[in-house]
């Protein structure tokens, strides 16, 4: 069905009760529709707030805001209007089913932003913006979808588009008046400036790590040996018992996960089995996840009791990733404390008692540091959609392609069809080359009335 020739509604704010709810229309019928649960006509103009009674035939139903925005202006391009009326359920589904009576359709995950899209208001990756505001969980995260829904990514590509296209523009020039004497560009000249872009790219590429763990939390396992204070973390993380104590070596069998917002970013915690050697069926298999979350981990929080661990048989999980803390500071002496420190000088170290919540925040602060150290230091933004790597990854290798094609000498022709491959994949971030499938699974993640 045309989306020129429908009206949709939904919902726009959360089910359940509250003190308003939004319903919002869309599309040629909108006003028309929104008229029918007036007794009187109402004149309305563009932006403009009315306070109005809503009828359900003869019965006054509530007394509403209503706002109308004309086509083109609106977010989706099309005649909208937004319904204010008190957050009862059954106010909200009887104009729901009122609306659908008089000709609207419900609207489909999304469909508000499709059709924004879809009628030339902002671009795909500003419309994936949209959801990650919406979804943000953080102060970090919520400055990357802002970039994001204010088309900085998109003017980024177009401005790498533009320089790909001027090249081919000078390539072409070359073909077209190959049999006169005119001084064309260099290939070495034309090689430097696609470097300089392939540089871009592969920025753009490397920051995807930093910007994924913005946009989903930073993935933060926690290792050790049975009765290292793990669990104990855990819960002083959370300040809350979420995770059992006990003096039984072996208690947690399964991976544990809660968040923590810390300095701007969200922290996925994920609380682990003890690592040893086990005759338990049961523990070994928890001890095989234990190493499996280690795998994709963005920090480490290595647990080390200084009386009953040794340095050596964590060798393996030390790196710049990995803090180690040694818990329990409680129990021991400074001296025999400052000799562990020492053994982990080469390591980012801290002592704590998770016990009595000694040290955590400083923790806390380390695990940050860690992650402010990860943000790419070589551009000025980054990207955080694995659709959007994907494409880069693309324009990346299609680059490459042109330059080993400089490189071996071929003729303009090749080397601009290798370009003109590099703006397709490009332009998949901008939704320019996007097919239906793949518009279709980027909005059904969308909330209905969004």
């Amino acid at each position: 069905m045309d989306i020129n020739q429908t009206t949709i509604v939904a919902l726009s704010t959360p089910t359940g009760y509250g003190a308003i709810g939004v319903i919002r229309l869309s599309g040629p019928e909108s006003l028309n529709i929104a008229a029918s649960f007036l007794k009187r006509p109402q004149q309305f103009k563009h932006k403009q707030v009315r306070f109005c009674k809503l009828y359900d035939h003869d019965t006054h139903l509530d007394d509403v805001l209503m706002t109308y925005f004309s086509a083109p202006r609106s977010f989706t391009g099309e005649d909208m209007v937004e319904i204010s009326s008190h957050g009862s359920p059954y106010i909200i589904e009887r104009v729901l089913e009122i609306c659908i009576d008089h000709g609207a359709t419900l609207a489909e995950p999304g469909e508000f932003t499709k059709r924004a899209y879809l009628n030339d208001k902002f671009d795909l990756a500003q419309a994936e913006g949209v959801d990650a505001i919406i979804h943000a969980k953080t102060k970090q995260a919520h400055e990357t979808a802002k970039n994001l829904l204010n088309g900085n990514l998109g003017q980024k590509i177009r401005k790498i588009k533009n320089s790909i296209i001027d090249i081919i523009i000078l390539l072409e020039l070359e073909l077209d008046f190959s049999d006169q004497e005119i001084e064309f560009t260099q290939h070495s000249v034309i090689f430097d400036k696609l470097s300089i872009i392939q540089n871009e790219i592969l920025n753009l590429i490397n920051s995807y790590h930093y910007g994924k763990m913005i946009k989903e939390g930073v993935k933060t396992v926690l290792i050790g040996s049975p009765n290292s204070g793990k669990s104990s973390l855990m819960n002083a993380f959370l300040n809350e018992e979420r995770v059992i104590v006990s003096e039984i070596p072996g208690t947690t069998r399964d991976s544990i996960e809660e968040s923590i917002r810390c300095g701007g970013y969200q922290f996925r915690l994920i609380d682990t089995a003890g690592i040893r050697d086990s005759v338990d069926e049961i523990e070994n298999l928890g001890i095989e996840r234990s190493l499996k979350a280690l795998e994709n981990s963005d920090i480490k929080l290595l647990l080390f009791d200084p009386a009953n661990d040794n340095k050596s048989q964590f060798l393996k999980y030390l790196d710049k990733q990995t803090i180690v803390v040694v818990n329990k500071i409680d129990l021991y002496e400074p001296k025999f404390l400052n000799q562990t420190y020492e053994m982990f000088s080469d390591f980012q170290h801290i002592g704590i008692s998770a016990k009595y919540h000694q040290n955590i925040h400083q923790l806390a602060d380390l695990m940050v540091d860690i992650i402010k150290n990860k943000e790419p230091k070589n551009s000025d933004l980054f990207i955080s959609i694995h659709r959007h790597l994907q494409a880069l990854e693309k324009t990346a290798k299609e680059l490459q392609n042109t330059l080993d094609s400089i490189h071996s000498g071929n003729p303009s022709e090749l080397i601009v069809t290798d370009l003109r491959f590099a703006l397709n994949s490009l332009d998949e971030i901008l939704g320019k080359t996007t097919d239906d499938d793949i518009l279709n699974k980027i909005f059904k993640n969308f909330c209905i009335g969004k």
